[in-house]
């Protein structure tokens, strides 16, 4: 039977392939949240922050988000928002496991139905030219709504629920295509210069989806593990998992990627490519790179798709 490597006790299934090591259930919390606020300090994360906006999904990396920034840093002021898509089914059930979260955590929350408020969902966009990238026009309405609602309440930071799986994705993406301009944005924090866009930061960037699995089992943290109907078959999940392969086969990968493009890359990158401007958008007024943001391109899509229908 394996030993914690911390405290010497049998361990209680807690396998860190990455790092080769076993703990127990205790061990490994302490271990987890102590690597999620060494994140935090290394980066800044926090720094001078008074409100923050988290945003809980009701999946195991953002319920987990939420449980260790109430942990370790009880003193913020704390927020939970939350997207119902309108995804049948999977939405509703998401948005029960938030409320049962934040009403155990004792964080205020804030249900922001997409249907109700902007007149579509997200299985809307099947019927349009976006339909066959639906998860990037989920990402691009999610971005938005949570910078405009945490906007909107007064917040200072976004605290977002995204992994090492999930940035390594992007980054093995984004190397094969060869856009610089999108990796020289891929970072643990997104400071602004914009009034009305709130820095943006990623507090699980160094931990594992199987981290932010166990983390979320052991503390006993409400979190639903359905999977969204509309991402079976996408190009991101064929990416992961041949980065799992890869993982498999070259113990660390993930870790070494994420890291040689923090520490390494990044750098030259910021030196080499100028970041554009943020205007306004002429329609809805909030941060835009064109004179039209994404949000209102691809929503004026979804509605004109709608009034067409017989």
């Amino acid at each position: 039977m394996p030993r914690c490597k911390s405290c010497g006790k049998t361990a209680d299934g807690y396998v860190l392939r990455h790092a080769k090591m076993h703990l127990c259930k205790e061990c490994f919390i302490k271990y987890y949240e102590r690597k999620v606020l060494n994140t935090i300090l290394k980066h800044g994360m926090l720094k001078g922050a008074r409100f923050i906006a988290v945003a809980v999904s009701g999946g195991k990396d953002s319920s987990a988000l939420l449980r260790v920034l109430r942990k370790i840093a009880p003193e913020l002021k704390m927020v939970a928002i939350h997207l119902n898509l309108g995804i049948a089914g999977y939405s509703d059930e998401c948005q029960k496991t938030v409320e049962e979260l934040c009403s155990q955590l004792d964080v205020n929350y804030v249900v922001y139905d997409l249907r109700r408020e902007e007149g579509f969902s997200i299985p809307d966009f099947q019927d349009t030219p976006y339909g066959r990238r639906i998860c990037g026009v989920c990402g691009t309405v999610k971005r938005y709504l949570l910078n405009k609602i945490a906007y909107r309440l007064g917040a200072d930071r976004i605290a977002t629920g995204h992994n090492l799986d999930d940035v390594v994705e992007i980054l093995f993406e984004l190397y094969l295509r060869g856009a610089v301009e999108e990796l020289v944005r891929i970072r643990p924090v997104s400071w602004s210069t914009h009034p009305k866009m709130v820095h943006r930061i990623k507090p699980l960037i160094e931990m594992t989806e199987e981290e932010n699995l166990y983390y979320s089992s052991a503390t006993e943290t409400p979190f639903t593990e359905s999977k969204c109907p509309l991402g079976k078959g996408s190009r991101m999940m064929k990416r992961k998992e041949l980065i799992a392969l890869l993982e498999k086969n070259i113990q660390g990968f993930k870790h070494m990627l994420y890291k040689s493009h923090v520490k390494r890359i990044l750098p030259k990158l910021e030196q080499s490519i100028e970041e554009p401007t943020l205007k306004e958008c002429k329609l809805c007024g909030m941060p835009a790179l064109k004179e039209i943001c994404s949000y209102c391109k691809i929503s004026s899509k979804v509605r004109k798709a709608d009034v067409n229908q017989p």
